[in-house]
């Protein structure tokens, strides 16, 4: 080390000593991306779900392992928003617990994240979906997205939308309203290439009360680090954080006129198609789930409206080649709904009957191997 200062505290580095430095960084890093899936156990066990809540809505580090153990474990990965993961419901009345009922095996593994966007996917495959190949995939298609412009993420002023998991969307589109800084959203492109961040995430979520190291220290003096990680992944989440009553029922509820965009003008459209050709190169079989949706609750000429746009969404994945399942058409009774978009127990067990007695998905699970 070179002399410091008289009177100083400060260690100065030559350059060999901090190329020394960088690399026993990479060393430590590499070791610990490349082990760490390996050192952490997941409390995996029947109807897991992951834990998509608070703190924890950006630990993709932990829905990647949860990928991981989903594949090994099961044929078909559902894949989705909070209607896929099961706001309304516990962990067992969710619409992949009730496929598995129906086919008589655990096959279907829940996948679903809360208040994941088309645009969302996109980053999410892309970046955390390394598991995510060569499986045969449900792929759920939530058309709250399409039902605004706030909703397809070009709402200006007070219509803009916060939306969830803005990690994960492209971070320099110009006709997304984004409400972070630019600055943070480099970051985000910055966490995405280096790899390590996301894991660092996840270290401080689920061992060190989502607080940094310097943070945790000073709260517990008396404590080294390493004392804190107790190589248990996140915990599932069973109970339900939805209300879990009838939509027509709850404070507030009103008939809505939205407008439904058309899926040539639509982001969120295109950032589903993107999420579906992401897919597609990574050798999976998809299969899409169209819905559901609450169109109790619309105008007479927003039904007109939602329903000529769900045709155009059919006729483009007929002519991209893709099977699925529309959901949307008045399949369930109006008080199976919790909302626009989230069904209740009930409406999981019909939905999932439903599913599982159509041609297209009889077909799609007979091609599979």
């Amino acid at each position: 080390m070179k002399q410091t200062l008289p009177n100083s505290n400060t260690i100065v580095l030559s350059g060999r000593e901090w190329l020394v430095v960088i690399a026993v960084f990479l060393a430590v890093s590499v070791v610990m991306y490349s082990g760490w899936s390996r050192w952490e156990k997941i409390p995996w066990e029947k109807d897991y779900r992951s834990t998509c809540w608070e703190e924890r809505m950006s630990d993709y580090w932990a829905y990647s392992q949860w990928n991981r153990i989903a594949r090994r474990n099961y044929r078909i990965l559902f894949i989705g928003s909070s209607v896929t993961w099961g706001q309304e419901v516990r962990n067992s009345e969710t619409i992949s617990h009730f496929i598995n009922q129906e086919l008589g095996r655990e096959e279907v593994a829940n996948l679903g994240i809360d208040g994941l966007t088309n645009a969302a996917m996109v980053g999410l495959f892309r970046y955390y979906g390394r598991y995510l190949h060569d499986s045969n995939i449900i792929l759920e298609f939530n058309p709250l997205w399409m039902s605004t412009p706030r909703r397809d993420l070009r709402g200006k002023g007070i219509e803009r939308w916060e939306f969830h998991h803005p990690r994960l969307v492209p971070q320099f589109d110009r006709r997304i309203s984004y409400y972070r800084s630019f600055d943070e959203r480099i970051g985000y492109v910055f966490e995405h290439v280096l790899k390590l961040p996301p894991l660092v995430r996840h270290l401080m979520v689920n061992d060190f009360q989502n607080k940094s190291i310097a943070v945790w220290l000073m709260d517990h003096p008396y404590r080294l680090p390493p004392s804190a990680i107790s190589f248990q992944g996140t915990p599932m989440m069973k109970e339900k954080p939805g209300l879990g009553t009838t939509w027509s029922s709850r404070e507030g509820a009103q008939i809505r006129d939205d407008p439904f965009l058309e899926i040539g003008e639509s982001l969120q459209w295109e950032f589903y198609r993107k999420a579906l050709q992401i897919l597609k190169n990574k050798g999976n079989k998809i299969f899409i789930l169209l819905g559901p949706y609450n169109t109790y609750c619309l105008t007479e000429q927003s039904r007109k409206r939602f329903f000529a746009m769900m045709d155009e969404i059919k006729h483009q994945l007929d002519e991209l080649g893709y099977s699925y399942f529309d959901s949307t058409a008045d399949l369930f009774p109006s008080e199976e709904y919790a909302d626009q978009c989230h069904l209740l127990k009930g409406g999981h067990v019909q939905l999932a009957r439903a599913l599982v007695n159509n041609a297209s998905f009889r077909r799609w699970l007979d091609s599979l191997n």
